[in-house]
């Protein structure tokens, strides 16, 4: 009688550590997004900074000569970040198109391994 009852009280601590690991690695998987959002917010906010300070010294400028080098450096990176998107949204789409637009079964489950 007391033999099924701790079977299952067994049982029952079994899946609560089963669920509580399952928890533990969420909120491991959280933080570390949360790390790489507040870095990435962290590149934003510096480079909106610098955007800032090439603008103003391009107003202290009396000519465009003076302005070129101020002017370079924002177009610069503009192009760089432009890029870094480009590559951001490639990698998402990129399995997405493999997956919608494969033929054979191998190419198939490659796709979805990726």
């Amino acid at each position: 009688m007391f033999g099924n009852r701790r079977t299952g009280m067994k049982i029952e601590l079994d899946q609560v550590k089963a669920q509580l690991q399952e928890v533990i690695k969420q909120r491991d998987e959280f933080a570390r997004e949360a790390t790489g959002l507040r870095n990435q917010i962290e590149y934003l906010v510096r480079t909106i900074r610098d955007m800032d300070e090439q603008i103003y010294k391009m107003s202290q400028a009396t000519s465009m000569d003076q302005m070129r080098p101020n002017l370079l450096n924002l177009i610069e990176g503009m192009t760089v970040r432009k890029r870094q998107e480009s590559d951001r949204i490639g990698d998402i789409v990129r399995g997405e198109l493999i997956k919608t637009y494969a033929t054979t079964p191998e190419q198939k489950r490659i796709a979805e391994r990726k």
